[in-house]
Parts: structure tokens; sequence; C-alpha cells
């Protein structure tokens, strides 16, 4: 009963969060940070961002931080895109997640995100902290698992596992864009400003470990402020997922996101796949070698506009690379590729 108790407050918490009201002098956060809306991480790029219900790597961060206890290894990942491939925008991320053991009650993660717009001289800079905790866990199935290599072990895996996570954010806008006018003169646009992201997320796992499926739900920017140069007090909107995914076959996992703002009930919908063409192994040292291949889609509902995205994954022992690739309709380049480096430990 407790653990029904906690989740149960949790949600009420979220749905709170979702439904803050809106300020006064608010504004729809058009123009501050919507370079970091579409999240980080190049695995869930190339699923197009249908990530809310899998969220396994240190890219929970800026996904749902809930997933953050249920990762089985410490990991730091370097990801850069040349956004719609003109050399002009770009995106750096780097990421590190520290749970504290497999399955792991509590984690903790850093990470960085920024946006460099150089015909402006623009830059967009996120710093962000998250923390997991998993609520409950029930484990009581023992399944065998091996390496190459390696003696055959029992291990222990949860059957049902609810966690939650926030995120913390510090973000910084700096430009070198004249905006002076005969009342302001020598203004640049410049912001600060706090933030703050918070998710759920519950697996009901087969007996082989397998997530037979997944959910999560995670509110974005609850919310967050911020303050320019100009004294002016923005509030970005209240965003919030809800994401379904589901291993029904060894290594291959499909998954759906629904997203909405506080202004838009539901804004769009995002459908992604991912398969693993190895068994993937978890314990430690870690020695496989592995491909994965992925694809999504993506439909934002009040403009019509589709995108489509591709990618892949390779891992080597502790290492892996990650590429992704997105194509969309809005005329603007047409084409974002995205690569991640990351290592685990």
């Amino acid at each position: 009963m407790k653990f029904i108790k906690q989740i149960i407050l949790s949600i009420v918490i979220l749905i709170l969060l979702v439904t803050y009201p809106t300020y006064a002098n608010s504004t729809k956060g058009a123009f501050a940070f919507t370079g970091f809306g579409n999240g980080a991480g190049t695995r869930a790029m190339g699923m197009n961002g249908a990530y809310t219900a899998i969220s396994d790597d240190s890219s929970a961060i800026f996904w749902n931080p809930a997933g953050l206890s249920s990762t089985y290894f410490k990991e730091l990942s370097l990801s850069y895109a040349n956004l719609y491939d003109i050399d002009l925008i770009t995106n750096s991320v780097i990421n590190m997640s520290y749970p504290e053991t497999e399955n792991s009650k509590v984690a903790v993660a850093l990470g960085w995100n920024r946006l460099q717009f150089d015909f402006e001289s623009w830059a967009e800079e996120a710093f962000v902290v998250s923390f997991a905790k998993t609520l409950y866990k029930r484990s009581n199935v023992k399944v065998q698992s091996s390496n190459v290599g390696r003696e055959t072990l029992d291990d222990e895996r949860p059957l049902f596992l609810v966690s939650c996570g926030a995120t913390l954010k510090y973000l910084r806008q700096s430009s070198k864009l004249d905006i002076t006018s005969l009342e302001t003169p020598n203004t640049f646009c410049s912001a600060r400003g706090v933030g703050l992201d918070a998710g759920l997320m519950a697996h009901v796992k087969a007996k082989d470990g397998r997530n037979l499926i997944s959910a999560g739900i995670v509110a974005q920017d609850i919310p967050t402020v911020i303050e320019w140069n100009s004294e002016t007090i923005e509030y970005m909107p209240v965003r919030y997922t809800i994401g379904l995914s589901s291993q029904l076959l060894p290594r291959f996992t499909v998954a759906l996101d629904l997203e909405g703002e506080q202004y838009d009930l539901i804004k769009s919908f995002r459908l992604g796949v991912e398969h693993w063409f190895l068994p993937i192994y978890t314990e430690l040292p870690i020695s496989e070698k592995n491909f994965a291949i992925r694809g999504g889609m993506a439909n934002e509902l009040d403009s019509s506009r589709l995108s489509f995205a591709g990618g892949f994954g390779i891992r080597w022992s502790a290492w892996q690379l990650d590429y992704a690739y997105l194509m969309d309709n809005n005329g603007l380049g047409n084409t974002r590729s995205r690569f991640t480096v990351s290592v685990r430990f």
C-alpha cells in the first residue's frame, strides 16, 4: 500500500505542475531557448524523439529523468549536431550519469547543452543536474544470463519497477545582436533563467529481463523563468509528454509518445523503433560487440508537419557510437545529422 500511495502522490503532483496557472505577464516562450525543446541524444533522435518511456542512458536528463534509476552503467557521452546542414547552427552536448548499482535505487546525472548560432554570434546554454530514485521494485524472479568467455550466473531482475526523477536547469543566453533604440542604447540580447522538469516511469518485465511494457510521463518547464537584460520576465509554457514502449520481441523496441503544452492539449505524436541484432549483456567487465538500427516518424498536429528519422548504433566493449539523420518538410535545410560517442564504466 505504501508504494501505491507514493505513485498516487507523484501523479497528483505532476498533474498540478502541468496545470500550473499562466502568469499575467508571461509569454508562450516562442523566443527564448526554443532550441532545447527537441531534447538531446542521438539514440533518442534516431527514434525521432519517441523516448519518454525508454530513457535508459545518460540522455534521460533531457527526456525523462526517472529513467536514470534503471540504467546499468555509469556513462559519459559527447554529442554533436550540425543542424540543418548549413554550418551555421550547431549543437554540442555532454552528459554524465552515475547510477548507484544495477537497477539502482538512486542515480544522479550532470549535463551541458549548447546551441551556437554563428550568423549572429548567438549562444544558448543549459546546465542541468538530475536526480532519480526507485520508488518500488518487486524482484522475485531469477533468470540466467551469460557473457562470452564467462560463467553462467543467476541474475535477479525486477519484475515490476517504478521510479521518479527531477532535473534542475540553469539557462543562459548571450548574443551580439544589437537591439539598440533611443530609449535603451547599447542593449544586447542576453538572458538568464532556471527551470525544473519532473518525471515518472514504470516497467513490467519479462522473466528474461525484457521490458514487456514501459510507461513514462514527464512535465518540463514547471515553470522555467527567464529574465532578460531588459528586465523583461518570461515564463516558458509547461510541456508534457506521455510515452509507452514495449519489447515484445527480444532486442526489438517500439515506442509511442504524445506531446502537449500548456496551450495545446495534444501538440504532436512520435513513433519510433529500435532493433539490436545481438544479445545485450549487462555484466562487468563489458565485452560485448553489437549493432542497432533505428527509425521513427513524428507529426505536428497543428501544422500537419511530418518528420522522419533513422540511425544506427555500434557498441564495441565499453564504447558506443550513435548516428541519427532527421528529415522534415519545414523547408529549412530538411536535414539534421547527429553523432554521439559514449563510454560506459
